[in-house]
């Protein structure tokens, strides 16, 4: 979650104040952009372990590095630095101590791995005197999310506290779990639930199409992505969305009704979380908690909070792909931008999910951990799918930005092939979680 999040104290009183938030997103084409986000697994080879976040060579002096020396402005709660920002990017930290970067909004793919390539370069630079390297794997592969490492934010105690309570697999999701997502601009209210609804529908293709998590506490799993399981096991509130969003009459009123109905975890007060995990967010605006009244910028930080494999702020979001090589960093944007940032590409696709309803896609879904690109959507397997997919983005990214067409080419050949980076990670796989690690090291 990036830290950088409107602080808007405007009273809260009627869900027309949020539609009115995320109508405010739209802008004319000209000025659409994409930004990039990732997640990293630090190892400390010569320990054998997950830095943690107090040693003197852990995460923290990182941190404290990147501040000193590296341009970063940081954010701190306390004494202890929670995030950094440069140029419109931050760096922040998961639960379990991933690394993330979430990426400034770019007007080309061509800027975003420019981007990705500095940023891996400056990690690599100043991680290397704390013995850190950083892999690019969908889960860390070592042990069970009680023994990783802490990191301090208050709001990670809250969600702790709360989340193991909605799902038996919520702490697995907050201290392992690695990913990539992208984000992208809308014109209009019609324009943001087409890219919404294509992007839902193209989800899972892309759970099974980056699948890269299929090692578990040092042991190998059925799941070639057991990321994509562990959120099958989370909170149901927040990840499961309604049947109403893949209909083409859906719109902002319907995504606020849902999201006022999603309980919370914290609100933030003077710099600080304030705790009031399981309070429905339409309960808050009615009634407050603890003599708090709700706001704009509570809104903007509960639309942060809220998991489906796709989300809309006021941007949309894809979330749906495990955390992988430099290569598959850099097709996850390009995948997107060339299905919704290109008219014809967003009309062929949705006339190519016709007739695909809630529950079918839905069965997809759960079958994508195990099955893979062999998992089947309305009696076709998803590497079929698949091959319509990457054509239609790829017209699309022909028309759009024509230089990125090859970032297309891992995804390409692997859909023809039928494999994903979860088979190429059991074949290396010897049972030693720090060569894994190293194979997989992206900095």
């Amino acid at each position: 979650m990036s830290s950088l999040l409107a602080d808007d104290a405007t009273p809260l009183t009627d869900p027309a104040q949020a539609v009115a938030h995320m109508a405010s997103g739209g802008k004319p084409r000209a000025r659409w952009v994409i930004g990039t986000e990732h997640e990293k697994i630090g190892w400390w080879p010569d320990r054998g372990r997950h830095p943690d976040w107090s040693d003197p060579r852990g995460i923290r002096a990182l941190l404290e590095a990147l501040a000193a020396d590296g341009g970063w402005q940081a954010t701190r709660e306390g004494d202890d630095i929670i995030a950094l920002a440069r140029d419109r990017a931050t760096i922040t930290l998961e639960p379990g101590g991933q690394l993330e970067l979430s990426g400034a909004p770019l007007p080309r793919l061509a800027d975003t791995a420019a981007e990705l390539d500095a940023h891996l370069a400056e990690i690599e630079r100043f991680s290397a005197p704390l013995g850190i390297t950083w892999s690019g794997l969908g889960l860390a592969p070592t042990v069970g999310p009680d023994a990783m490492p802490r990191m301090p934010k208050a709001r990670y105690g809250i969600m702790r506290r709360y989340l193991p309570t909605k799902g038996a697999l919520a702490s697995r999701m907050m201290h392992q779990t690695c990913t990539v997502q992208a984000n992208y601009d809308f014109a209009d209210e019609a324009d943001a639930f087409r890219k919404l609804r294509l992007s839902l529908y193209v989800q899972p293709f892309v759970m099974a199409a980056w699948a890269n998590s299929p090692v578990v506490e040092g042991r190998p799993v059925v799941e070639r992505t057991f990321r994509g399981r562990i959120w099958e096991a989370t909170d149901d509130d927040r990840y499961r969305y309604p049947a109403r969003f893949l209909e083409p009459d859906c719109g902002f009123a319907d995504y606020v009704e849902w999201a006022w109905g999603v309980p919370m975890f914290f609100i933030r007060r003077e710099g600080r979380a304030v705790d009031c995990a399981g309070l429905r967010f339409r309960d808050f605006v009615a009634d407050g908690f603890e003599g708090h009244r709700a706001n704009l910028g509570d809104f903007i930080l509960h639309l942060s909070t809220l998991f489906p494999d796709a989300r809309l702020k006021t941007h949309l979001e894809v979330r749906g792909a495990d955390m992988g090589d430099r290569a598959h960093v850099l097709a996850l944007p390009a995948l997107h931008a060339g299905l919704l940032y290109d008219a014809a590409a967003l009309d062929a696709g949705l006339k190519l999910f016709e007739g695909v309803d809630h529950a079918a896609l839905m069965a997809c879904r759960r079958a994508v951990p195990v099955a893979g690109l062999a998992a089947e959507l309305a009696g076709r397997p998803l590497r079929a799918w698949g091959a319509q997919i990457v054509e239609l983005a790829r017209g699309g990214l022909s028309r759009w930005e024509p230089e990125a067409v090859p970032l297309l080419a891992p995804i390409a050949a692997d859909v023809e092939a039928g494999t994903c980076p979860a088979d190429r990670v059991r074949a290396i796989f010897t049972g030693d979680v720090s060569a894994l690690l190293a194979a997989t090291r992206i900095c």
